[in-house]
């Protein structure tokens, strides 16, 4: 995992500290330790977790970071919703470790999972949310990021939006720009314009990625 994990990085542009990586091989050992008890993301060894995971997780940073620049927000606040096994959350929050950062989980199990990683880990930037979307407060958060939740329907697109504030972002992370397009036609009356952005995973390069990005006016 050690080298696909650094060579991907240097491949984003992405500089992390001895201590960011430790964290980031750490955790997925986490998940692949709890993997089969708890299902928490599709991963058989730490070279497949390292490049469908983390690397996926993180090939917005950038994108993201910039998004945060542009809150009205001088501390803004991002959340992972339906974060099941902490992507993209924890290794988010591990690069970006001056931020806040909440993760998002309905599932007592998994959300379980999260606290233990941001003990061990530590990551005193993260707090878990036990709690179904629809229920978190309207508002909460100047960013929510999802990555493998809903695909954009009327209920989850009204859901995700309500917990964004006024001026902040709602960021997917979505595969395929036709489906994009197609899932964001028929939401078309809620968000009538979107942003997509164009992602490359080191190691992934022959699967398209992309960022869908939503400005809550």
């Amino acid at each position: 995992m050690d080298d696909r994990l650094s060579e991907g990085l240097e491949r984003l542009g992405l500089s992390a500290s001895e201590e960011q990586l430790d964290k980031l091989r750490r955790y997925a050992r986490m998940v692949l330790e709890f993997n089969k008890g708890y299902n928490l993301m599709k991963a058989k060894d730490e070279d497949e977790m390292a490049v469908s995971h983390l690397l996926d997780s993180l090939a917005p940073l950038e994108h993201i970071r910039k998004l945060t620049e542009s809150t009205s927000s001088a501390s803004p606040s991002l959340a992972d919703i339906g974060s099941g096994g902490g992507c993209p959350g924890v290794p988010l929050a591990i690069m970006m470790e001056s931020y806040p950062f909440t993760l998002v989980e309905r599932m007592e199990k998994r959300s379980s999972f999260l606290s233990s990683v941001c003990t061990a880990l530590p990551l005193p930037n993260v707090s878990i949310l036990t709690l179904q979307a629809e229920k978190v407060r309207p508002e909460s958060f100047d960013i929510a990021l999802f990555r493998a939740f809903h695909p954009f329907d009327h209920k989850t697109t009204k859901t995700l939006l309500s917990l964004v504030r006024k001026g902040g972002y709602l960021a997917a992370y979505k595969a395929r720009a036709e489906k994009i397009a197609a899932e964001m036609e028929t939401v078309r009356d809620i968000v009538p314009s979107y942003q997509k952005i164009s992602l490359s995973v080191p190691f992934l390069e022959d699967h398209e990625r992309n960022l869908v990005v939503v400005h809550k006016l």
